[in-house]
């Protein structure tokens, strides 16, 4: 176990149909991922997982004091929506032609 690993949410002890799905680092400055991508089957389904995520990290941070849950939503969703844009515009065959 690596020293800042996080624990299982508590809930999981007690589904025995729990699995894991994701799992994100921060290693030398950049995101590092470790997933099952196909665990819902069809990838649009992440789309609900990370607006799930993003709604629970913006009541997280609120209950931690800083702002409450719907402006730290609406932030997230803020920069979520710049760097998908970001990366849309990266996949885009046109951005590809050479």
């Amino acid at each position: 176990m690596h020293p800042h690993q996080l624990e299982p949410p508590h809930e999981v002890f007690h589904d025995p149909k729990a699995g894991e799905v994701a799992r994100a680092w921060i290693s030398n400055g950049g995101l590092s991922l470790s997933l099952h991508a196909m665990a819902f089957g069809k990838p649009e389904i992440w789309g609900h997982v990370l607006a799930g995520m993003a709604q629970q990290v913006a009541a997280a941070c609120a209950e931690m004091g800083t702002g409450n849950a719907s402006d730290n939503f609406a932030a997230i969703r803020k920069v979520l929506n710049e760097d998908l844009n970001k990366v849309a515009a990266q996949l885009s065959p046109l951005a590809n032609k050479s």
